[in-house]
């Protein structure tokens, strides 16, 4: 951002923010249909298969209930998995012009 002769800051161009935004919208999608896509497993597996009958015996496996592993902890395992994964390779820094520090640097301030 630099600051004009009015002594108002002028905004970054257009298409620098518009790839920003592109790219944070993407970002947000993902994140929202990925939690959607967990929640409904989570949700929807534990409402079919957590409540047993009367007197039933409980399957388990590794000694955990069997709705408790295929319900939460592998779905949890790959939400962190996808997690890391997002964060190391699929999200992007975008250039958003100058930091406060940039601009004291011009200013002569620092």
């Amino acid at each position: 951002m630099e600051e004009s002769q009015e002594g108002s800051i002028e905004e970054p161009p257009v298409e620098d923010l518009a790839a920003s935004f592109r790219q944070s919208r993407k970002e947000f999608w993902f994140m929202v249909m990925t939690w959607v896509a967990f929640a409904a497993w989570t949700l929807g597996f534990n409402f079919l298969f957590a409540k047993g009958e009367e007197g039933e015996a409980v399957e388990v496996v590794f000694g955990i209930p069997k709705w408790v592993v295929f319900g939460i902890a592998i779905p949890w395992m790959i939400a962190l998995g996808l997690t890391i994964w997002f964060a190391m390779f699929y999200m992007k820094d975008t250039d958003l012009g100058h930091t406060d520090e940039e601009y004291a640097n011009e200013k002569g301030e620092a």
